[in-house]
């Protein structure tokens, strides 16, 4: 195995320790217990604190590359490997990886082999490099070590995949991990954490796909598990089936580990039915500028509430008031009615209103969010809606967990846009990624010179006539774009995106992925216009390709809103799903209820957050796309 070259350094005074003594420092170093010790995963890209401390994190690393140094194999690549470890152990991730991929593990004796894969994964976990984490825990040599291995190693490496195998859409293989590792696990708490986490990835698995698999598995804890999930996210609209249905698994599944531990979700069912709203108010302008968008809302609301309705379930009473001129009176007038819970209003004002109110006698889920966080959250004060910052944050998580550090940010020169880009660049610094420059656009702008500018392409021109005035001879060399961005951020309408995308290309960073938001995309298909698109991907709620939607069909059928109210029509949908699940949100953190507006949770300020689907243009086409992409896929 090749040693760093600077390990040599240490070599002169190594040299002074007799045999003897640097057996025995050696063996001392060797009987801290190496093979017994190993690495927690940490969340990827997240500034952690490091682990805490292990009896291997007071030992100098130097001295152990001191020793590894004057070593033969394969004493000194587990002296390399303890180094590792008490990097990774003191937050030095950059050092051991150093050391780590320098090791040619082909030569690595077996223990040796399944230390050097826990310790690197763990690097690359924590460094955001999943793929790479993902390659490591897939190894042919991997999978046929698991028996050589200890008890504590097995977890950590099994805990690892499963993460990794979660993080890059490969949900059923993180579920037949953390399966695994539940009977691994002898301590408690962290078979609890495990199964809320798989919990949490069968929920990413499309119904349909659920209910296959809960008939075609052969173990008998996944076709449980998966039952038991198909269950949950085919009824979270109707309560009293979701109850029927699990009744019915809990007698069938009497054996099964979730049956005297159901997910909390779950568990909160009987009480969620019994103290469901029995009358709500619906808040929204009747009159005025956003009367058409109160209607649009509206009419998404009963779509969702008459599809309940037609399969015989409980629905509430539902009044409207118009919410157009005083919205504090409107809500205290159905609060005198008899509402159990205030839906709305959609307006900024009016919602900043609500907020600023010292106490609600009864909830509300307002469809817009106010100007300013109330400075303490407003108890029974939920928010829901369709915020561009939320799909700027979406973005951001999602290219850097494909892989991209330095980001590029093109928007128009509008408020909402401006919003927008500060809510990626924030959330994609502290994940850890760069910002390298940012670009603003007006309306009619010259488009191919923004992206050239943008892109440097004047400054490699200059340098390459530079370059012939230095040499005095004609140079055969073409432009090239910046080298400091590997993605491109771009907030644009359809007829701005046609027109700035193409020039990518032209100016030579066509190979840069390009993200959006759902404001790329029209809502309509339109192939011919939307062939200068090829290679964008964005994110956009569900509803838009949601073809078996019953809400959907009915909107269409039965009203004669234009196209652009689509979304309001699924924030209706969403805000019917919603408003008997609240307290069950609040008091489950990691739930999520699959909307038409995205996988919608709750953060702690009681505000839901969306998280949409993604969407690429192939062939002037929009395409749902798996959760993660190849980021070394061709472009079309």
């Amino acid at each position: 195995m090749p040693i760093r070259p600077f390990l040599r350094t240490f070599s002169t005074k190594s040299r002074t320790l007799s045999t003897n003594s640097l057996t025995i420092l050696m063996t001392a170093m060797l009987a801290l217990g190496l093979a017994s010790c190993s690495s927690t995963p940490l969340a990827p890209g997240k500034n952690k604190q490091p682990p805490a401390k292990t009896q291997a994190a007071t030992i100098n690393p130097g001295k152990l590359l001191e020793m590894a140094n004057q070593a033969q194999s394969p004493e000194r690549e587990s002296l390399v490997l303890q180094a590792a470890q008490v990097y990774i152990e003191t937050g030095k991730f950059s050092r051991a990886r150093d050391l780590l991929v320098d090791m040619n593990t082909d030569e690595l004796p077996d223990q040796a082999y399944i230390k050097h894969t826990d310790l690197l994964s763990t690097v690359a976990l924590q460094e955001g490099s999943n793929f790479l984490a993902h390659g490591i825990l897939t190894k042919p040599r991997l999978e046929q070590q698991w028996s050589n291995m200890e008890p504590q190693t097995e977890v950590s490496l099994r805990e690892k995949r499963a993460q990794v195998f979660a993080l890059l859409g490969e949900p059923q293989l993180s579920v037949a991990e953390r399966i695994q590792l539940s009977g691994l696990i002898d301590n408690k708490a962290q078979g609890q954490t495990n199964q809320d986490a798989l919990w949490q990835t069968l929920m990413s698995i499309p119904f349909a796909e659920l209910q296959q698999l809960s008939q075609s598995e052969h173990g008998q804890a996944a076709r449980g598990w998966y039952s038991l999930a198909a269950i949950n996210k085919n009824n979270q609209i109707d309560l009293e089936q979701q109850r029927e249905q699990l009744q019915l698994w809990l007698r069938d599944w009497k054996q099964h580990p979730a049956h005297d531990n159901l997910p909390d979700d779950l568990q909160l069912l009987q009480s969620l039915i019994e103290q469901q709203p029995q009358q709500v108010a619906l808040l929204l302008p009747m009159t005025g500028k956003l009367a058409e968008a109160g209607e649009a809302v509206r009419d998404g609301f009963f779509a969702a509430y008459f599809q309940a309705l037609s399969n015989g379930r409980h629905t509430p009473e539902v009044r409207q008031y118009d919410s157009s001129e005083d919205a504090l009176a409107a809500y205290q007038q159905a609060v005198a009615d008899g509402a159990d819970l205030v839906i709305g209003p959609i307006d900024k004002e009016k919602v900043t209103e609500l907020s600023l109110m010292p106490s609600l006698e009864v909830p509300v889920l307002a469809l817009n969010y106010p100007d300013a966080p109330p400075a303490e959250p407003l108890k029974g004060f939920y928010q829901f809606g369709l915020a561009v910052e939320d799909e700027a944050r979406q973005v951001a998580r999602q290219a850097f967990l494909e892989g991209h550090r330095q980001a590029m940010v093109i928007i128009p020169t509008q408020e909402w846009s401006e919003r927008s880009a500060r809510a990626f660049a924030d959330e994609w610094e502290k994940l850890g990624g760069t910002v390298v420059n940012r670009t603003q656009f007006a309306a009619g702008a010259n488009y191919s010179g923004l992206v050239k500018d943008a892109m440097l392409i004047e400054q490699s021109q200059v340098r390459t006539r530079e370059m012939q005035e230095l040499l005095g001879i004609p140079l055969q060399s073409s432009p090239r774009s910046r080298s400091d961005v590997d993605m491109i951020f771009l907030i644009a309408n359809p007829a701005q995106a046609r027109q700035i995308k193409p020039t990518f290309a032209f100016h030579y960073a066509g190979k840069i992925p390009v993200y959006s938001t759902s404001q790329v995309y029209s809502g309509e298909p339109n192939p011919k216009a939307d062939r200068d698109l090829n290679g964008v991907r964005f994110n956009t709620m569900p509803w838009l390709f949601d073809t078996a939607s019953k809400e959907k069909q009915a909107v269409a059928q039965y009203t004669k809103s234009a196209a652009v109210y689509g979304r309001l029509h699924a924030l209706g949908a969403d805000a019917f799903r919603l408003y008997a699940r609240l307290p069950q949100l609040e008091q489950v953190s990691n739930m999520r209820i699959y909307g038409a507006t995205g996988a919608l949770h709750m953060l702690a300020d009681r505000r839901i957050e969306r998280e949409q689907i993604w969407v690429r243009f192939r062939n002037g086409e929009a395409q749902p796309l798996p959760m993660v992409i190849d980021t070394n896929e061709v472009q079309y």
